[in-house]
């Protein structure tokens, strides 16, 4: 039996926006159009996929086998079909990266491959929140931390780098700390969305020698960017990242503390979804991205 992917298309469309009116604007059809499709792939199906009502639609469980199942299978069949018409690259990309560092650095690797590749287009989701690709149908994620186990396929960009730093008038304040078993006496700055690991346990190493520090966590934040605001102000210590503060710290807003010590460096990788077909798009869209990952490792 032949399925046209248009109706699966609704379908998908129906479900993400809880309306089957609001799914057929998206697509500009009349309401009375899409009902009649989705009641022909129901027909097709020979299965109810959607429960009907004057209030809300629901999925049935048939809807809702159909809708994780053929979601992904569907984007695939696209992305082969994608290649196999098209001579250059072109089609739709979905990406999401950290809130801060997507700013600073995937907007513009993004719109530097679109200069390249100008058939391309990017939906990109800025989030702190380590979102399910199946589920928001992302193509691509940048992540920044050791991962957890998961099906998911996972390409290493390289190491993010640590800086331990504060500001001037904090350590004007409070005094520099000397050894990292001074740093438990002093204020800390705490990202409260680390995964996986205590986010007030801190190691630091120098040659063979290391040591384990319990932060006192005086001020939680899930939000990077407010933690450099935060660090800005005085409002503590903070391990972080160099890319957040590395201008910081070279124009003097910030002072780099225990710079003979080195913090861990968080693995970055690229993830996406297990998949016996890669469209070529993001085949080199993930090169591209090694290509740039190049320039920050630069300010390590």
């Amino acid at each position: 039996m032949n399925y046209d992917l248009t109706l699966w298309h609704l379908f998908f469309r129906i479900v993400e926006r809880g309306s089957l009116t609001k799914a057929a604007k998206d697509l500009r059809l009349d309401p009375s159009v899409a009902s009649r499709r989705l009641a022909s792939l129901e027909h097709q199906l020979k299965v109810q996929l959607i429960n009907r009502s004057t209030r809300k639609l629901s999925l049935t469980a048939a809807g809702t086998l159909a809708y994780e199942q053929m979601r992904p299978l569907l984007h695939e069949v696209e992305g082969v079909l994608g290649d196999i018409s098209n001579k250059s690259l072109a089609g739709k990309i979905k990406i999401t990266a950290p809130v801060n560092f997507g700013e600073r650095y995937v907007t513009q690797w993004l719109t530097l491959f679109q200069h390249q590749y100008p058939d391309i287009t990017f939906d990109l989701v800025l989030s702190d929140s380590c979102l399910d690709l199946r589920q928001e149908g992302i193509d691509l994620a940048i992540r920044i931390g050791e991962l957890p186990s998961s099906s998911l396929v996972a390409k290493k960009l390289g190491n993010m780098p640590g800086v331990l730093c504060a500001s001037p008038e904090y350590l004007q304040k409070h005094g520099t700390p000397k050894h990292p078993k001074d740093l438990s006496y002093h204020k800390s700055i705490i990202y409260s969305l680390h995964q996986h690991i205590s986010p007030t346990r801190l190691q630091l190493s120098r040659d063979h020698e290391v040591e384990q520090v319990e932060l006192s966590g005086d001020f939680y934040l899930n939000n990077v960017g407010a933690i450099y605001q935060a660090v800005c102000h005085g409002a503590g210590i903070h391990a972080g990242p160099v890319w957040l503060f590395n201008e910081a710290i070279h124009s003097g807003n910030l002072i780099r503390l225990l710079p003979d010590w080195q913090l861990p460096a968080l693995p970055v990788h690229l993830l996406r979804m297990k998949s016996h077909y890669m469209p070529n798009r993001i085949s080199i869209l993930m090169d591209w991205m090694m290509l740039c990952w190049q320039k920050i490792e630069e300010l390590e």
